[in-house]
């Protein structure tokens, strides 16, 4: 089903699949085919667009490494968005990064394939990670309707040993 592209309005359709909880992405279990949104946009919830949360759960085994971790964050679009990264702290007043407002492409509601192409090299110093669970929450922080959104095109967390490698 995801595989279509240019039918207008399929991202109302992320209400449906997680009408009350958003998407949690476990590395090692779930599958990006079918369990990865192509979009992170608004919930409509009654007559309102809410921000969504998503959550990526991996595991950190053995001994961290000292030094910033670099999350690698490519986006195939954004429209009116702002992303905002915490790591293992879903409340913490102050995100480890936020884009700010970007985007201004239709690609999510004309459900293209891309638009504008967004990366961003964030570092995430080894002192919020931890040995075992960590979760990583992208919070699509822009609502008031169903537009603001951002489509990924990879996502992938660098340990200070592989960077630049």
């Amino acid at each position: 089903m995801f595989q279509r592209f240019r039918e207008y309005g399929l991202w109302a359709r992320y209400s449906d699949l997680y009408p009350h909880d958003d998407l949690v992405f476990t590395v090692g279990v779930s599958d990006y085919r079918k369990d990865w949104f192509y979009a992170q946009v608004t919930r409509k919830v009654e007559n309102t667009y809410q921000p969504t949360i998503w959550q990526i759960v991996f595991e950190l085994q053995n001994s961290l490494s000292k030094g910033n971790y670099t999350l690698q964050l490519a986006l195939a679009s954004a429209n009116g968005a702002e992303l905002q990264v915490r790591v293992n702290e879903p409340d913490a007043r102050s995100p480890v990064f936020t884009t700010g407002l970007i985007g201004g492409d239709n690609a999510i509601a004309r459900h293209g394939i891309h638009g504008l192409y967004w990366l961003f090299s964030i570092p995430i110093p080894s002192s919020h990670l931890v040995n075992g669970k960590n979760t990583i929450y992208l919070r699509q922080a822009r609502a008031g309707s169903p537009f603001p959104g951002v489509m990924y095109d990879y996502i992938r967390l660098e340990s200070p040993e592989t960077q630049g490698v």
